[in-house]
């Protein structure tokens, strides 16, 4: 088809260039179109005027320029678009080969006759001749377009498969003959073709062609990127499955961090027993001695007490004293702050008066210098003057265009903040959906297999408690369970069997301590009895020995008392002397009070030498004393040892240690009891760890159901439904290819398609709805804020633009005869009730200074706000 193009196009430039060569070589004077030669191809049909001016001859021969009238017939649309076959490069038409002459007809030309044959013409200038003074029409194609259009076709040709640039042979020979045939057939050179509704059939038929080539490349496309997705998807399930397998390997090491740790801490428990034995003692001598220290602390303290509560007194009248002192010194304080006070305000009077002398004087210098420029100015050159208003107005004018550029980009900047605004908040939602997919994958996987481990949990605490109400409710009757875990029916067993031991232990010691008792008792009797016999024998033995000790004890005493008496009398005679020689006036009182205490003394004595008579009688009988019940030892005599009192002291000792021996015991049974389960607890511990260390080796990657699988089982799908589609295509076209049907795979997947566009629409929907709904709630917002801090009703417009009516001067109707347009992209404002209302021409005023002058929209809405409150307020005045 590109072939028969080409060659159309070929021919038809074969065409001009064998016209250029005739009208070169025969040369005619005068060039005379018949009546009914057509013009130039026109659909409607009009009258055409050709002009043909020649160059004159050199030689002067024939004359030079001719006008043909011609009428010009109504051409059917046929020709014309065979015509533009050539001029679209997006249009292929399928042509079939014939002879040049209908192709080299619409070229065929009448050229003056005449000129002289040595007549030399360019071959542009013969070329316009040909085409312009002629009624014939010009070829639509050039030579340049010609080429441009074989430049710009495809080199392979999508339906023969073939080369499209290939030419046959017997081209170039066939132009020169077609265009010599043509030139006698000038009469029919605008007539329709009879192949034209064919060649309107086979257009369409190549322009749907062409829809379906578009349609079957954009598929291709979508693939292609749909391609791409699945291949970015894909790598970040492989980074998904990385960060897992990461944290699993963290999560193992912390475990054998932990169990390391365990290990640790038993030694430690360990070391820690055995310095607890070691402390028990020190503890003890410890306790005693703190004991002691705090007895002493607290007498310490109790001294300290009543020093403070002295110091305290001695502290609260000093700070009454400093009280009543500050109490003086806070009111001359205030004495003095108000007379500074007023001093101030005298000083700042004064300052006040100053600053307005002041200010009267700065008025006073200011007139002055004006009136000075005033007069420079009028004696200065008036070309100076001209050169500073003319230097004056451009600055003027230069800083008015300044001032509107600055206007137009600060709306142009607030617009395009306000548009990144919203882009932000849209990515930071997109963001936060992401994130929120994301977690929400995690924990669906995470939740999966939480409810397989909770199913297998379930059904073993099922099953032990199944057991424990079947032992526990054969002897209780169906109360409530003893254990509520497998691990305390575990611990309890563990618990019982280590107080088993140990009461078996602590049965043995006590054995072997009954029999060592029992020993010790029957050893102590012996010895009991052999120390009486030897007290009876040394008291036989000791009698005669005794009371000769006696008596010379007793004459000791009796030399030691004579001796004491004398030393007394001596004394008292010492203290009368003394008496008589510094106090004469006291000797009577003090000498009595003596005398008594003397006679005390010797009543004293009487009595303690009646005791030793009788304790000498009884010693002399070989009786006990009788005579008192509690005897008092003389002088110089040591205490009897008394055997029951030790003996009750050493078994109340004994006992004292037995039973604190007994706590010990039972407190080192308690801690090898607790050391034992620790031990039990640590064995359990380390074959959990084990068993968690066998699980990390076999994990479960993936469950039967997931997004992972599921997404590769929708890939898998698409790509089957391609293949069997392909497949369809192909073994439809091999078989016959003129049917106008496509096969069902194709039909499924563009319903596949259609419903994917379907939901993407429907997403980007929701999308849209929800940043509608988000965009309204902050509209609404801000327009309350604008509202009740500004006084202006905003109402938000299409294509950027901007309603403003003030709350104090509201519209009556729904026309919004009183407010304010803004156009944000064009930076325009406009009065609601047009540029010739009432309300314009009370806001002119405003618009010229705050707009015009000033350039300044805030001021000119706070202005109106200000104005219009006015009112108001007069308004609701009279009202009231």
């Amino acid at each position: 088809m590109s072939d028969a193009i080409d060659e159309d196009e070929d021919s038809r430039t074969a065409a001009e260039i064998g016209l250029l060569l005739m009208t070169s070589q025969n040369p005619p004077v005068r060039a005379t179109a018949p009546a009914a030669a057509p013009a130039r191809a026109s659909p409607r049909g009009v009258d055409r005027v050709a002009e043909q001016q020649t160059t004159p001859n050199p030689r002067g021969a024939g004359p030079s320029l001719s006008y043909h009238v011609t009428r010009a017939p109504a051409i059917p649309p046929a020709v014309n678009n065979r015509q533009n076959i050539g001029r679209s490069s997006g249009r292929v038409e399928k042509k079939k080969k014939k002879p040049s002459r209908h192709s080299t007809g619409a070229m065929r030309s009448h050229t003056p006759s005449g000129d002289p044959p040595g007549r030399r013409a360019s071959v542009t200038n013969r070329f316009r001749n040909s085409t312009g003074g002629s009624a014939l029409p010009r070829p639509h194609t050039s030579l340049r377009e010609s080429r441009t259009f074989r430049a710009t076709q495809p080199t392979y040709n999508l339906f023969t498969g073939g080369d499209a640039n290939s030419r046959p042979g017997s081209r170039a020979s066939l132009a020169p003959d077609s265009v010599r045939a043509s030139s006698h057939e000038s009469s029919k050179e605008n007539m329709a073709p009879p192949d034209a509704a064919e060649y309107e059939s086979q257009r369409q038929v190549i322009e749907e062609l062409k829809a379906e080539l578009g349609t079957l490349r954009y598929t291709i496309s979508t693939f292609e990127q749909e391609k791409q997705m699945a291949d970015a998807r894909h790598n970040a399930e492989l980074e998904d499955q990385r960060r897992r397998a990461q944290a699993d390997f963290t999560a193992k090491q912390a475990a054998e961090s932990e169990k390391s740790q365990a290990a640790r801490q038993l030694e430690n428990t360990q070391k820690e027993l055995s310095d607890l034995r070691e402390n028990v003692a020190q503890e003890k001598t410890g306790l005693e001695k703190r004991a002691r220290d705090a007895e002493e602390e607290a007498r310490l303290l109790q001294e300290q007490l009543e020093d403070l509560s002295s110091s305290k007194d001695e502290a609260a009248r000093i700070n009454e004293r400093k009280t009543i002192d500050l109490e003086m010194q806070l009111q001359a304080a205030q004495k003095s702050t108000q007379e500074l006070e007023q001093e101030a305000e005298a000083r700042e009077a004064a300052l006040q008066q100053v600053q307005s002398q002041l200010a009267e004087k700065d008025n006073q210098v200011g007139d002055l210098e004006s009136e000075v420029l005033r007069l420079k100015a009028h004696t200065g050159d008036a070309d100076t003057m001209a050169i500073i208003k003319r230097e004056l107005s451009e600055q003027v004018a230069h800083i008015r265009s300044l001032e509107a550029t600055n206007r137009e980009q600060l709306s142009e900047l607030k617009h395009l903040r306000q548009i990144h605004r919203a882009v932000e908040v849209v990515e930071e939602e997109k963001r936060s959906l992401q994130r929120k997919l994301e977690a929400a994958r995690s924990l669906e996987t995470e939740l999966a297999e939480a409810n397989i481990q909770r199913q297998r949990l379930e059904d073993e605490r099922l099953a032990w408690t199944g057991y424990l109400a079947s032992t526990g409710g054969g002897g209780g009757g169906g109360g409530d369970l003893e254990f509520d875990s497998p691990e305390a029916v575990a611990r309890a067993l563990v618990e019982q069997r280590y107080e088993s031991a140990s009461q078996l232990d602590k049965i043995g010691s006590l054995q072997a301590e009954l029999a060592a008792q029992e020993s010790a008792a029957k050893s102590r009797q012996e010895e009991i009895a052999a120390l009486k016999s030897q007290l009876a024998e040394a008291r036989s033995a000791a009698t005669t020995q005794n009371i000769d000790k006696t008596r010379l004890r007793t004459e000791r005493q009796r030399v030691l008392a004579v001796k004491e008496v004398e030393y007394l009398r001596a004394q008292l005679k010492t203290f009368d002397a003394e008496d008589e020689a510094f106090q004469p006036e006291a000797v009577d009182e003090t000498r009595a009070r003596r005398i008594q205490e003397l006679e005390d003394l010797v009543d004293k004595y009487r009595t303690e030498v009646q005791a030793l008579h009788t304790d000498m009688s009884a010693l002399e009988a070989g009786k006990p004393p009788a005579a008192t019940a509690d005897p008092v030892p003389a002088a110089g005599t040591k205490r009897p040892r008394d055997e029951n009192d030790q003996d009750s002291a050493a078994q109340e000792q004994l006992g004292l240690l037995t039973r604190k021996n007994r706590k010990l015991q039972d407190q080192l049974a308690a801690v090898q009891t607790q050391h034992a389960l620790t031990q039990k607890e640590l064995s359990v511990v380390q074959e959990q760890l084990k068993a968690l260390k066998t699980q990390s080796k076999t994990r479960v990657l993936s469950l039967r159901s997931n997004p992972t699988s599921d997404y590769e089982a929708i890939k898998v799908a698409k790509l089957k439904a391609l293949e069997q589609e392909n497949a369809d295509l192909l073994a439809q076209l091999n078989s016959d290819p003129g049917v106008d049907l496509v096969p069902r795979t194709q039909l499924d997947a563009a319903d596949r398609l259609v419903e994917e566009a379907r939901a993407e629409t429907a997403s980007a929907q929701k999308s849209a709805k929800r940043l509608k709904e988000v965009w309204s709630k902050k509209s609404l917002e801000f327009k309350e804020a604008i509202f009740s801090t500004l006084g202006w009703t905003v109402m938000f417009m299409p294509n950027g633009k901007m309603r403003v009516e003030s709350t104090f001067y509201p519209s009556q109707t729904d026309e919004y005869e009183n407010s304010i347009v803004f156009d944000g992209e064009k930076g325009t404002m406009k009065v609601g009730g047009g540029p010739r209302s009432a309300f314009a021409r009370r806001i002119g005023d405003q618009i010229g200074f705050w707009v015009r002058e000033k350039g300044c929209i805030p001021g000119f809405l706070a202005a109106l706000t200000l104005e219009f409150y006015e009112e108001h307020s007069r308004n609701q005045m009279q009202t009231d």
